[in-house]
């Protein structure tokens, strides 16, 4: 049996329905985690395959990425954000996200590389909303981004202000395993159910939008313009630069909270 680690998102359930479409409950096993605890999950061997957040790439010296697919954007991303209640350049804090490195790292690059604002920066222990006010800004992802972004003043698309900076799309995350954890015929069955699942992500949004506590409409227009699944040429430049540009950044001085 293959165990798998996903999230459990609406832009992941695309990928969801088709690995259950195509295979059976004795062939591979889905373990819905927080984003890095899929990447620790596969690290420590307890799943075969993970959609891992493109920032824990780094804690790993041999992986293997499948190719085709992956959770990303061309431009806005609409899901992933730092809010404020005033513009990003009068902040002098930021709070991550403690799920997300991938997109921790890539707001560290914006205000280097983009906006060029010094903050610093704070990791919370739960959820940190309430704590969006004056200077402090945050960075909220998934579900729960969409959900909330009427409550702040300013709602900046990590993704969109990448594309801004580099042209670029970006991709999130992507499908990673160990050297030897997938044979062959493996690799083209889940390409096959991964297609399959994206080739219906409309359907996916009409059955799971009320699941999901989101509107039909919105739900369909986030899996078919905002999220891009992909992984294009392009995702695979920017996922370089990303990389690249992520190690170089100074080392990381969290706040205590």
């Amino acid at each position: 049996m293959t165990r798998i680690a996903l999230v459990e998102y609406i832009n992941t359930r695309p990928f969801l329905d088709g690995l259950e479409r195509n295979f059976s409950s004795d062939e591979i096993s889905l373990h819905l985690l927080p984003p890095m605890d899929c990447a620790r999950a596969l690290q420590e061997g307890t799943v075969d395959l993970a959609l891992m957040p493109v920032g824990a790439l780094t804690n790993f010296e041999h992986l293997e990425i499948l190719p085709e697919y992956c959770i990303g954007a061309q431009g806005p991303v609409n899901s992933v954000f730092l809010y404020a209640q005033q513009p990003v350049e009068t902040l002098h804090t930021v709070i991550l996200d403690r799920h997300s490195r991938s997109s921790n790292g890539l707001l560290r690059i914006l205000m280097h590389h983009h906006w060029q604002q010094p903050v610093s920066y704070e990791m919370p222990a739960s959820k940190h909303f309430d704590r969006i006010l004056g200077g402090t800004g945050g960075v909220v992802i998934g579900d729960q981004a969409m959900r909330i972004r009427d409550q702040f003043a300013y709602a900046y698309d990590l993704s969109e202000a990448w594309h801004e900076l580099t042209g670029l799309p970006f991709a999130f995350a992507v499908w990673a395993h160990h050297p030897g954890n997938l044979d062959e015929r493996m690799r083209e069955r889940l390409y096959l159910a991964l297609r399959d699942g994206v080739e219906n992500r409309k359907q996916t949004a009409i059955n799971w939008s009320e699941y999901f506590q989101f509107e039909e409409d919105f739900a369909i227009e986030y899996l078919t313009r905002y999220i891009d699944f992909p992984f294009t040429p392009a995702k695979h430049r920017a996922l370089k630069l990303y990389l690249k540009k992520l190690v170089a950044l100074p080392q990381l001085k969290l706040q205590a909270l």
